[in-house]
């Protein structure tokens, strides 16, 4: 592989100043970059989600990284601190195919029971997966994707994963430089290989539920009813990040998981059912309740006729465009508690670690 070289450009347009920024050393790179890569998981991919760590797997040895892909595909990870070779690609291979027999229950069960520790979140995977991909069932899961990670790749080991990915086998490999110099640590990634497919994966899934959304919506009669609504999400569940699935949509909004790590959540969805045609259903999950407090109360109380309590949620339906018009502002101060709740638990959280920290170190001084 060709040496990459980085240059620092001030300087004015003018009176351009070039300066080299060196390479960091192997040793310091190495023992940074799995932390670096679970604490942003998206220098990987965009939107992954992190469901395992050093993983032990039944003969196959120990499991580096286990991700979900924003479409919500599984992906495998094989890491390796120095150059990629051959024996990696082995051995991605064989914790992916180990993966693939497992039953969707035995794979669920796998991932659930994880150590919850080195930095991501403990799980119930099956739980877990359908409120992130709203829509989707556990089965969306798939057969996983490979994806080898490294500082550098050996040649042979790149012909090998070129070679598979140009017959249709969903692996990848990417590997990242460090460089240096007076104001910190710079690190630059490299696509060595990247099965095609997965280049629009993301874009094609979210416009492929879209064109299906639309169709749904227009068949059943509810278009400009539905819009209404999620236009009103959208702006009231202020930062909220819209994800369409073929019969809905579900808003989610970034917590921080039990790992200290960045995870989306979904706090309310927006259905359309087939029946009572006409319909919309109001999908709100239990930590959407749980940090609303008493205005969520106030709605049971008021509009108990259209709430259906169910496992992990409560449904509010709305049987017209008119039931939409009584019921909208109380949903809107259900949105404002919502958001100040989630705020007021994540300063407590933030409260209670400096407490903890400070103790830590009373703890050190007195010792």
């Amino acid at each position: 592989m060709d040496e990459i070289k980085l240059w620092k450009v001030g300087g004015t347009q003018a009176d351009p100043a070039i300066a080299a920024v060196s390479a960091a050393t192997q040793t310091k790179t190495e023992e940074m970059l799995e932390e670096i890569l679970v604490k942003a998981p998206n220098l990987l991919l965009e939107g992954l989600k992190l469901v395992g760590r050093q993983v032990e797997t039944s003969g196959s040895g120990i499991l580096d990284l286990l991700g979900v892909d924003e479409d919500g595909q599984l992906i495998v990870f094989e890491l390796k601190r120095g150059t990629l070779t051959r024996e990696a690609v082995a051995q991605v291979i064989d914790y992916a195919s180990y993966l693939a027999e497992l039953s969707t229950l035995a794979l669920s069960e796998f991932i659930s029971k994880g150590p919850g520790k080195y930095g991501i979140e403990k799980i119930n995977f099956n739980d877990w997966y359908e409120d992130q991909f709203a829509g989707k069932s556990i089965e969306a899961v798939g057969k996983p994707r490979m994806m080898l990670v490294g500082l550098g790749a050996d040649e042979r080991a790149k012909r090998m994963v070129e070679f598979l990915a140009a017959r249709d086998i969903d692996i990848s490999m990417i590997t990242f430089h460090a460089f240096s110099d007076a104001d910190g640590t710079y690190l630059a990634k490299q696509i060595e290989v990247m099965q095609k497919q997965t280049i629009t994966s993301s874009r094609a899934s979210k416009q492929t539920n879209l064109q299906a959304l639309e169709r749904w919506i227009t068949d059943l009669g509810v278009r400009d009813f539905f819009n209404a609504v999620a236009g009103f999400f959208r702006i009231e569940l202020t930062n909220s990040y819209e994800w369409p699935n073929q019969r809905g949509y579900g808003y989610y909004l970034q917590d921080i998981s039990e790992a200290g790590t960045p995870t989306n959540r979904g706090y309310i969805s927006l259905s359309v059912p087939q029946h009572p045609k006409g319909s919309l259903l109001i999908l709100a999950h239990d930590r959407a309740i749980q940090v609303a407090g008493q205005e969520w109360q106030q709605i049971t109380q008021k509009f108990s006729a259209n709430i259906i309590r169910k496992k992990g949620h409560s449904e509010i339906k709305l049987a017209s465009e008119q039931n939409w018009k009584q019921i909208e502002p109380d949903i809107r101060k259900l949105c404002k508690a919502i958001l100040a709740g989630r705020q007021k638990l994540q300063e407590e959280r933030l409260t209670a670690e400096r407490l903890e920290l400070e103790q830590q170190l009373k703890d050190v001084k007195e010792g």
